[in-house]
């Protein structure tokens, strides 16, 4: 089922993987000081107290690496999955080392063994292995009864999660358990079914439901009661999605494992019911104020750590992580990542109208104007201000066609004419001003309104609870009016939400690459022309016009699965490939 490098690597592998985590020498009296750590062996590591928390903490380090398409928070970049989706490109080229370009051009080096596939795989099932270590070992520590139940709880949240995500991109795995595998043992283990691994990580978040409904500020970070729930949330909403329910493209001995073999509307039900829990635990709310700007609540949930619209984050350092990596040059960042047209065109105009809709006032010679205010605080456009270190004032981006610096078509920038900015620090540049402490934004509560909605439409359609979760993130965002037409159909308000998904939640956690493969759309969505909009500057005159930078393509069903490593599918006769590949 696994590599063997990796199943056969015992404890000892979660034990090193803790030294670079917590194990800086701080003074004379450091741990390090005090500890061979040459010696560490599972019997050693769980016979102490502080050991045993490190352990527990090398396993949390991986979740980054489910956050983003590829390196996590290391590798020297930011690989975000919404650069292998219609929302935006990234700064590399080349298909055979990067895996963005790879998903937007169809090609994969090594097909099924495509390295940047594998990582998922490896990273997912190497933590995988050491919750199961740890939960096996845990008891012989020094901690308290109680404290070592809520670690129990939060070891199994971890699992969940990194199942979750191998669920997402392969859907049925071989699912493991509490089983920790000798290298004496059969390592023949079958992929279990679509429905069998989603009833395991939702039986695993039921349990994980026991955990504390809050933290102190010492354990921000660690899964709480919400967490969990709100985990549960986002699988059900999965597993009722066309493309594992009713739409499943798999045959023969695939089917079952691509997705459900039936098409069940109650599954529907089953994740607004999960959604609904978590609203009505009391605690979570939207970040709200539109008196000091409209939409600024959007502005401030992204820029701080703790609110009460923060559900679970992937920690990492307080840092100029967001500033580094997707300002632009002009600013200290290295503009990583570039809005598509087809993006920007999302965002509807400050009064609620999409820029289709008669009375919008949208005028396409000046497109930028009067637009959701979640725009200005997500995308950098020509003409946006940004904070300049020279004169420590905003001055203008200038993202124009062969502008000095920044401007489209020069090194090491835009390739669509748009940068991001979300959840960037307006006090700060890529390597200048304030450090921010926003983590990664892993499940949030606009996330859980907009889960009900989708998923109450789907199955009974647009009653009232829908309008409400709506409107709830639409007047958040500071539009006017916020409420949307009476009488929308199942299939109006359908397009609604998913076009309020992909504007509020653009750039977080995958959402919009999955979301469209979920709906079965990507076949349509990401292969063809994207594009991008070109302003020319020649004296005061400026003049724009929309251009494909890229054509991209999408094989069906191949793309809507990751591949099962081929490696290992040559290593057990019982391994089954997904649909495609």
């Amino acid at each position: 089922m696994k590599n063997i490098n990796y199943i056969k690597t015992l404890a000892l592998v979660g034990l090193l993987a803790l030294g670079a985590v917590a194990c800086k020498k701080t003074d004379s009296n450091s741990f390090l000081d005090k500890t061979d750590v040459g010696q560490l062996n599972e019997a050693t590591v769980f016979a102490d107290s502080l050991l045993t928390f490190r352990f527990l903490t090398g396993i949390y380090t991986g979740l980054a690496g489910t956050y983003y398409l590829d390196n996590g928070l290391t590798g020297g970049g930011l690989w975000s999955y919404s650069d292998a989706s219609d929302d935006s490109d990234i700064v590399w080229s080349g298909a055979t080392a990067q895996i963005a370009p790879a998903f937007n051009s169809a090609t994969f080096q090594n097909q099924a063994d495509f390295s940047r596939f594998k990582n998922h795989w490896n990273n997912c099932y190497n933590n995988i292995r050491r919750v199961n270590v740890f939960l096996a070992n845990v008891d012989r520590s020094p901690i308290s009864a109680g404290r070592r139940a809520t670690l129990k709880l939060e070891a199994r949240f971890l699992r969940a999660y990194y199942y979750w995500h191998l669920l997402r991109n392969y859907s049925g795995v071989p699912v493991i358990g509490d089983k920790v595998y000798a290298i004496t043992d059969d390592f023949g283990l079958a992929r279990s079914t679509f429905a069998e691994t989603v009833n395991y990580v939702v039986s695993e978040l039921d349990a994980c439901a026991a955990l504390p409904v809050t933290t102190q500020i010492e354990d921000f970070g660690r899964p709480t009661k919400g967490a969990a729930l709100g985990l549960k949330s986002k699988v059900l909403l999965l597993a009722a999605s066309p493309l594992f329910n009713g739409q499943n493209p798999g045959t023969g001995a695939n089917k079952n494992l691509a997705g459900y073999d039936n098409l069940d509307n109650n599954r529907w039900k089953l994740a607004a019911d999960a959604a609904k829990v978590v609203m009505d635990m009391g605690i979570y709310s939207l970040v709200k104020d539109n008196t000091t700007a409209p939409g600024y609540g959007y502005y401030q949930m992204m820029i701080t750590r703790n609110t009460p619209e923060h559900i679970f984050q992937v920690m990492k350092s307080t840092n100029r992580w967001y500033e580094g990596f997707l300002l632009p040059v002009s600013r200290g960042g290295q503009a990583y990542s570039y809005p598509t047209q087809e993006l920007v065109d999302t965002y509807p105009m400050k009064n609620g109208k999409n820029i289709k809709e008669a009375g919008s006032g949208y005028v396409e010679a000046d497109m930028y104007k009067d637009r959701d205010p979640r725009f200005y605080y997500s995308i950098l456009y020509d003409g946006s201000l940004w904070l300049n270190n020279t004169t420590n004032t905003k001055t203008v981006v200038n993202l124009y066609a062969n502008a000095p610096g920044d401007g489209l078509g020069t090194s090491g920038s835009t390739k669509t004419g748009y940068l991001y900015r979300k959840f960037c620090h307006e006090g700060a540049g890529g390597n200048f001003g304030i450090s921010n402490n926003i983590g990664l934004v892993a499940i949030r509560y606009a996330e859980i309104l907009l889960n009900y909605a989708e998923a109450l439409n789907e199955f009974s359609g647009p009653g009232t609870e829908v309008y409400q979760a709506v409107e709830q993130i639409r007047e958040r965002a500071g539009l006017v009016p916020f409420q949307l037409p009476l009488q929308l159909t199942k299939e109006q308000m359908r397009e609604v939400i998913r076009n309020e998904r992909r504007v509020e939640l653009t750039y977080e956690e995958a959402t919009r690459f999955f979301d469209i493969k979920r709906w079965k759309l990507a076949e349509n969505l990401i292969n063809g022309p994207a594009n991008g909009m070109r302003w020319t500057r020649s004296g005061s005159t400026v003049t724009g016009a929309r251009f494909s930078f890229e054509t991209r393509r999408f094989t069906n069903p191949q793309m809507y699965y990751f591949p099962v490593p081929q490696s290992e599918i040559n290593k057990s006769a019982v391994l089954i490939q997904n649909p495609g590949w």
